[in-house]
């Protein structure tokens, strides 16, 4: 119980850490490359906004030779012939240009007339691309009817001009793209390690943690066992003296009374401290391989005298040789609260039917139709002390705590025992292993 306790501690406390990482890692780089791309369409803009040049700081302005005559590549209106020497044309507000972009940026652009015809290709500020790849370029963002998005490493805008031309212009993006690949791996590297180490931490914090209710549990369990054995005295002693006040007096009503409820408390008294043993980790438990099929063959055939009796019948289906290492005692002992749990409940409208099987687990069943359960409260039946129906559980003499060992048996073999109901007028308990 406390492993199973640390675990799910553990596992709380990581899964919540990696929720948290995924978000600050994806806020991290999400905003990273969304900052860069915007920077990018801005360069895009300007380098169009120019005429397809960067101003220089220094020095004279393009010519209209370079720039290949009156007009060429200034579709959008904008004269290179107003920027002097020594003048800068910078967005105004918060921009990233500075006067050192020209010499950071790779750009190439392309004019188009109105059959989207190449006119004049630029790309003296880049040297990766040749014109054939830019014309490979263009024709790719033609035939996607896109205005803007990214081609290979480049970020690209196409411009509609007021003479019905086009002009297309794309910023080389390789070292920002770069970036943030190697930012991506850096922060999930970071990530990874920041887990760890936390995961190492909490694992050893989850010792001194989980130890207060450690120590509690233990005092339970011990306060059972030493009420368990001090009981077993008293019990005895007037279960004895019953008797042989029965044997001078002979029987009454009252003796009977004392009889049974003397009885039923050493039942309770038992199963309490079977519970307790079997929810004890440091007691060791026998386990060996053993045939599953024969056990509860065995443990299943000694209620159909007992079902015969009652005017109930019993349906077994078992397949046979199904092996399992375990501990035979727990096992027969799980068999037969299920099956007692069944008889005592059953309200013989079907046959109790019990079913072992195994295809990819090991698959024990028992069936049987009753009065009523309610489905919202069939997890409460291996509850301790938790019964249905108080009224019924006194006839059969039912103790509720029955179930509660039955779990603590298919813990004990790493299984898994569930209850279900479809119809509310019966139930079928299933240990998977």
């Amino acid at each position: 119980m406390i492993s199973g306790l640390r675990k799910k501690f553990i596992s709380i406390m990581m899964l919540s850490l990696l929720v948290v990482m995924i978000v600050l890692v994806g806020i991290i780089n999400i905003t990273y490359t969304a900052r860069f791309i915007s920077q990018s369409y801005e360069t895009v803009d300007y380098v169009h906004e120019n005429s397809s040049f960067f101003p220089m700081a220094m020095g004279p302005a393009p010519s209209e030779e370079d720039t290949g005559g009156p007009g060429a590549g200034a579709s959008n209106g904008t004269s290179m012939g107003s920027i002097g020497p020594g003048q800068m044309q910078f967005p105004d507000g918060d921009s990233h240009l500075t006067e050192d972009t020209k010499f950071e940026t790779s750009y190439f652009s392309v004019d188009l007339d109105s059959s989207d015809t190449i006119t004049h290709i630029d790309h003296g500020q880049i040297a990766t691309v040749s014109e054939s790849e830019i014309e490979t370029y263009v024709e790719e963002i033609l035939s996607s009817e896109k205005t803007k998005g990214r081609i290979d490493y480049f970020l690209y805008k196409v411009y509609d001009e007021d003479d019905g031309t086009r002009t297309i212009v794309a910023v080389s993006c390789f070292q920002q793209f770069r970036q943030s690949r190697m930012l991506l791996m850096i922060s999930i590297l970071a990530a990874i390690l920041y887990m760890a180490a936390v995961f190492l931490l909490v694992w050893f914090m989850s010792k001194r943690v989980t130890r207060p209710v450690e120590e509690s549990i233990q005092k339970q369990r011990q306060f059972i066992t030493d009420a368990g054995h001090e009981l077993k005295t008293p019990i005895t002693i007037i279960s004895t003296n019953a008797e042989v006040l029965q044997m001078q007096g002979g029987s009454n009503q009252w003796l009977d009374s004392i009889k049974n409820q003397t009885k039923r408390l050493n039942t309770l008294v038992k199963s309490l401290l079977e519970l307790s043993k079997l929810n004890e980790a440091s007691v060791p438990t026998e386990i060996s391989e053993l045939n599953l099929s024969a056990t509860v063959k065995e443990a299943s055939e000694s209620f159909l005298v007992p079902a015969e009796s009652a005017g109930k019948s019993i349906e077994l289906d078992i397949s046979p040789d199904i092996t399992i290492n375990g501990s035979r005692e727990e096992l027969y002992r799980l068999v037969v609260i299920l099956m007692d749990n069944a008889l005592k409940y059953s309200d013989g409208r079907e046959p109790i039917r019990l079913t072992l099987k195994k295809q990819h687990k090991i698959s024990l069943s028992v069936f049987n139709t009753c009065e009523y359960v309610d489905p919202a409260k069939v997890d409460k039946l291996f509850e301790r002390f938790y019964r249905a129906d108080e009224s019924r559980s006194r006839q059969t003499g039912g103790s509720g705590i029955g179930l509660a060992i039955a779990q603590a048996i298919v813990d004990h073999h790493k299984g898994q025992i569930t209850a279900s109901t479809e119809d509310g007028t019966s139930i079928c308990f299933t240990a998977v292993f």
